[in-house]
């Protein structure tokens, strides 16, 4: 499962998305690279898909014009046996997210696009589209879908509904609540792009489920044992379109690689260290400090 958000600068064009994946099986997370389209109607856009073993589509990614998404499933009610009712994982649900990064040019474009495409995917999801200029927070279930839009200060999510009914309540999943709550109080008073590595890293609950920065030990019999894999975050002014990420690992055990400029000189540096991070990130001459 994951915590997800953005962060938008009020002083300067320009916005940060980010996840941190967490998932209950060990699992292999590729390296991203550039796809450029070839369809005639989309070939002026390149995109940087996330994916992992096992699936066509992504898990996070950013296009050119600086469209970007990040996802999360959503815990339901529990059910009879009292067991967590979780999301199938269909492929068609990744290939849709892939249609974010691969055919719009707006957040505004590919959140319509998603809307239209829930009204008929019955699963529970989670999803935050953003560009340089807006943010959109869109969850659904069996086809009754809510989407609020976002223009300004931060915002974050993890893995229970806030505008939809059926999603887990705190008694029977202590983690998405905490987690939320751990993130937005760190956003609150770092609203920046430090915050979001801040976040990203936090592990304010120990080595645990109920931490952002999630391990899978001692974990209690109502939560299931998710762990943090991998880590995405994406920063765009407009122009130019930055990234950071660290896949097979967590924040806190292994470095990032960060890419300035991805659809243009792509520079890459590896091993990123946490007191470098921000500069690459978002560059000197745009800070995103309040």
């Amino acid at each position: 499962m994951c915590t997800i958000g953005n962060v938008f600068n009020p002083n300067k064009k320009g916005s940060i998305s980010f996840k941190q994946c967490d998932l209950k099986d060990k699992t292999k997370f590729l390296e991203p690279v550039v796809v450029h389209q070839t369809e005639d109607r989309y070939d002026d856009i390149s995109y940087l898909p996330f994916k992992r073993e096992g699936s066509e589509g992504c898990w996070a990614g950013v296009n050119n014009y600086g469209v970007s998404f990040v996802a999360a499933d959503s815990y339901l009610e529990l059910a009879d046996n009292n067991e967590l009712v979780l999301r199938d994982v269909h492929d068609d649900i990744f290939t849709a997210y892939l249609d974010i990064i691969s055919k719009f040019k707006t957040a505004k474009d590919a959140a319509h696009h998603m809307i239209a495409f829930y009204k008929s995917f019955m699963q529970p999801d989670i999803l935050l589209i953003s560009d340089e200029r807006s943010s959109y927070f869109i969850e659904t279930y069996n086809g009754n879908v809510q989407c609020i839009e976002r223009t300004d200060n931060f915002f974050a999510s993890t893995n229970h509904f806030r505008m939809l009914y059926d999603g887990v309540l705190y008694p029977n999943n202590h983690s998405t609540y905490l987690r939320l709550a751990r993130a937005e109080s760190i956003l609150q008073s770092q609203p920046d792009a430090n915050g979001v590595i801040n976040v990203l890293r936090d592990q304010y609950y120990g080595k645990s489920v109920f931490s952002i920065c999630r391990k899978n030990i001692n974990t209690p019999p109502q939560e299931e044992p998710f762990f943090t894999q991998a880590s995405a975050i994406f920063y765009t002014n407009g122009h130019t379109v930055n990234c950071s990420y660290q896949i097979n690992g967590n924040p806190r055990e292994k470095l990032y690689t960060s890419i300035e400029d991805v659809f243009g000189a792509h520079r890459v540096t590896e091993e990123v260290r946490e007191l470098e991070l921000e500069r690459i990130l978002v560059g000197s001459d745009v800070m995103m400090t309040v």
